[in-house]
């Protein structure tokens, strides 16, 4: 089935031209339906949509439309330009490779024929997107306007504190960084984050690859149940019967909550393994990394250039697969101690909750950099605090007050904070 007709059936069955750009596919990528292609484009640039496919039918006779394409965009435009080098390559080596050797005469043979077999590879991928022509996109971005407010619900994750919500939007391709010192339970701050965009119908696939499936399940249970932690991991609930009837409604759910602890990742947490989970699990809209420094960072070695590379790629599986990425990480000793040693106050000697900076950080920057809200985190003694110390948007450096129970799942915002 030709490749050409099953991308163009696509765009006029999904309605959906603006797509290709991405992939800088254009006429001459057509060797049969470049006519076709040119008059879809001139139609969506003179009439704001796509035409309906019984329009171009009428216009050509040789095109013959098929139904239901199920490959991806992706796929298509990238078997497109394979095609397309494959055809260029067999003219370039039947026509112009004779005129290049010059019968023999041409002392720069073999790097000119290099020079030209290269630049037909690199126009036969179509891995490099083309960006976007702002001076004359505007029909593209009212139709993005448009899908924006009907969809401005599905995009927007929520936080559990309502404080927190005032001041931040998550969005789906989001980078947050919680960070936190050790042991303060910055691994049950993200998954009541987790817990609670699942309530509200969002997938989320949880790495915690220092848990096990059972101790990591039995938080999640404490979160949106409140039963005590601890009783549940022995087997001795007090409210026993309440709880199994808690457990009746996690059956037949559309809306999926994947976790992988240790018993699922024998060699490790790579890029390479939450691509692939990202893959398998399209509804999945909040990935959750409890530990940066958890994952195999290049050949396995925690150094600072494979870490960054890694934080990189993050990013890009975040804008890639359109999710809401969240990234634990722990700021390091010497940050901690000079926390602690700033924090006493003079008359009772207790220490108080002290989020920390966005400076603490031996291994490397680019968690920090990369990052589209860092969220920092301290607790206490049952209080705790989370300050918005990096955003793209307003309210830097506001602090969230909690009262915390982590054992009973109780985390919750101490009382409404005037931030403006």
């Amino acid at each position: 089935m030709n490749v050409e007709t099953k991308l163009i059936s696509k765009i006029l069955d999904e309605q959906n031209f603006y797509i290709v750009k991405k992939y800088n596919i254009s006429a001459n990528d057509f060797t049969s339906h470049s006519d076709v292609f040119e008059f879809v484009e001139k139609y969506v640039r003179e009439y704001g949509q796509t035409p309906d496919y019984r329009t171009v039918m009428e216009e050509f006779d040789d095109y013959e439309h098929i139904g239901e394409v199920a490959d991806a965009f992706p796929y298509l435009c990238k078997k497109l330009k394979e095609n397309r080098g494959l055809n260029t390559s067999f003219q370039f080596l039947q026509d112009e490779v004779p005129k290049l050797f010059n019968g023999g005469k041409n002392k720069n043979f073999l790097k000119d024929l290099y020079e030209h077999v290269e630049s037909m590879y690199s126009a036969s991928k179509a891995d490099s997107y083309a960006g976007s022509n702002y001076a004359e996109n505007g029909d593209e971005r009212k139709k993005r306007y448009k899908e924006g407010k009907e969809r401005t619900a599905e995009m927007i994750v929520p936080a559990p504190y309502v404080g927190l919500n005032k001041i931040l939007q998550l969005e789906l391709t989001d980078y947050l960084l919680i960070q936190a010192f050790s042991n303060t339970g910055k691994s049950w701050l993200a998954s009541h984050f987790g817990v609670y965009a699942w309530s509200k119908g969002f997938g989320v696939l949880h790495y915690s690859p220092e848990l096990s499936e059972r101790q990591q399940e039995a938080r999640n249970d404490t979160l949106l149940g409140h039963f005590n932690n601890v009783q549940i991991r022995t087997g001795e609930l007090e409210n026993e019967n309440e709880y199994l009837e808690f457990l009746e409604d996690f059956k037949d759910n559309d809306t999926p909550y994947v976790i992988k602890t240790m018993e699922h990742l024998p060699n490790g947490l790579t890029l390479d393994t939450i691509e692939a989970d990202l893959q398998q699990n399209p509804d999945i809209k909040v990935l959750i990394i409890d530990g940066f420094n958890l994952i195999t960072h290049g050949n396995g070695k925690l150094d600072r250039n494979a870490m960054t590379q890694t934080s990189r790629k993050l990013r890009q599986i975040f804008g890639k697969y359109k999710v809401l990425g969240i990234v634990v990480h722990q700021v390091n000793a010497n940050e901690e101690r000079e926390n602690k040693k700033g924090s006493d106050d003079e008359d009772t000697k207790e220490r108080v909750p002290k989020p920390a900076s966005i400076l603490g950080y031996s291994e490397t920057l680019a968690v920090v950099q990369d990052a589209s809200h860092i969220l920092s985190f301290d607790a206490v003694d049952g209080l705790g605090a989370i300050q918005l110390v990096k955003t793209r948007g307003t309210g830097k450096d506001a602090i969230i007050n909690l009262n915390l129970n982590f054992n009973l799942g109780m985390i919750r915002e101490a009382s409404p904070v005037d931030y403006f």
